[in-house]
């Protein structure tokens, strides 16, 4: 059944405290005018009822392909994910907005790592557990409405044209367990996978290495579509885009040696593989 009842546009501004319910409550009401149970549409999309619950409650943020698949089945004509993306927009700090807007248009990444696996690769759960650590007193909806925003961001590994991602990873990433052993062994096999893609490089940099260029903190070097360069670097509190070209030089320099320091690509994913193992 296709629904032709229409619901009053959402606001620009969805608030941060209820934007996952908020989206839940817009499937719960697609679904009952499509004639559908909760099990049914659990059938149709590959979910189990309780999930579906806990999304339209707000206790649990959809997946991009969840969304895809009810906008399918409910024959929404893309309402929901539409409206995914509008929450998405303002889940983001304000300070972090032009950071997710240049990563979605740059052509080529490179990127170093000196605490924690980059969110592109980030499972659910590892992202889940890094977040919770710096928001202790989120409710558990604010922190899923975080981890929707972070995982959204990988959409653009998966699309028709995706960016070279080159990743450098200080060996201290790979050895401290976010979210406990079972966490962290899922997320290492994620790396594992990940990269196994033509556009994905990743290189571990070890505790051998020394002293290095990238000891300031985590930076990236994008490549836009007109072979324009920046470099976003990130402390606490906030992160700040740099342009200017012997910044960005001086960047690329430290990148490079930091590349040429680290194990090459397969000896890294095989590091990689061992650890997961281990845990």
């Amino acid at each position: 059944m296709t629904s032709t009842t229409s619901r009053k546009p959402a606001t620009a501004a969805v608030s941060g405290l209820t934007a996952l319910a908020y989206w839940g409550d817009e499937l719960r009401f697609h679904r009952e005018q499509a004639g559908l149970t909760q099990e049914e549409l659990g059938r149709a999309v590959h979910m189990s009822p309780s999930m579906i619950g806990m999304v339209e409650t707000g206790r649990r943020a959809p997946r991009i392909e969840f969304i895809k698949a009810c906008d399918h089945v409910l024959a929404t004509n893309g309402a929901l994910g539409r409206l995914w993306k509008r929450i998405i927009k303002h889940s983001y700090l304000e300070w972090f907005r032009p950071f997710v807007e240049v990563e979605s248009e740059a052509t080529e990444m490179l990127k170093y790592e000196p605490q924690a696996v980059p969110g592109l690769l980030q499972t659910e759960d590892y992202a889940r557990a890094q977040i919770r650590t710096g928001r202790v007193r989120d409710s558990d909806e604010e922190i899923e409405k975080h981890v929707a925003a972070r995982i959204s961001r990988q959409a653009i590994l998966s699309r028709s044209d995706p960016p070279l991602l080159w990743v450098i990873l200080d060996e201290a990433v790979l050895r401290r367990p976010v979210g406990g052993a079972e966490v962290m062994r899922d997320q290492l096999t994620r790396l594992v996978h990940a990269a196994q893609s033509l556009r994905v490089v990743l290189q571990v940099l070890p505790f051998a290495a020394g002293a290095h260029g990238g000891m300031s903190g985590p930076m990236t070097l994008f490549t836009l579509p007109d072979e324009t360069k920046l470099v976003y670097a990130e402390g606490f509190g906030g992160g700040q885009i740099i342009g200017l070209p012997e910044q960005v030089a001086n960047c690329r320099l430290r990148l490079d040696l930091m590349r040429a320091c680290a194990l090459p690509p397969d000896g890294s994913v095989r590091m990689i593989a061992d650890l997961s193992g281990e845990l």
